[in-house]
């Protein structure tokens, strides 16, 4: 825990992070790997059929399609020109990790990817010194079996 802000403090604002989520959040469909460990032997051989998800229905998941930082990022080169400005924040709980992907609820078929499947790329740390308290991913577009 952090020897900056109380541990009583961060319990706080990890509340105010799921309320948020909660708030302006949608429904989606979270999958979340199960078995990453113990396909480490592997590595390198393992291909995306080997890997097993826990699903989680009705979680709220907060999207930004167009996050301004990924874009003052992006002019700073500091990111790939080809890296998508999406974001997402979580809750806390399931704990949500890379590789884990959210469905979007069929209404939202007509946004510009042509997609649903979203997976969790990178962590996205910020305002934080040694505690996580925002849960949020940059998001790609999963890539499905006919496109790889």
């Amino acid at each position: 825990m952090s020897t900056l802000l109380p541990k009583e403090t961060i319990q706080v604002m990890r509340q105010f992070n799921d309320l948020g989520v909660s708030l302006y959040g949608i429904d989606c469909t979270l999958y979340i790997p199960n078995n990453l460990t113990t396909l480490e032997p592997v590595d390198m051989y393992a291909n995306p059929d080997m890997i097993t998800y826990t699903e989680y229905r009705n979680q709220k998941v907060w999207l930004q399609w167009y996050d301004k930082e990924v874009i003052k990022l992006r002019k700073s080169n500091a990111l790939a020109e080809g890296t998508l400005p999406i974001t997402a924040r979580f809750k806390m709980e399931p704990e949500v990790i890379t590789s884990s992907y959210i469905v979007l609820p069929t209404e939202y078929k007509d946004n510009q990817y042509k997609v649903l499947e979203f997976e969790c790329i990178n962590v996205i740390m910020q305002n934080t010194y040694d505690a996580e308290i925002y849960l949020k991913f940059s998001m790609a577009p999963r890539r499905m079996k006919g496109n790889q």
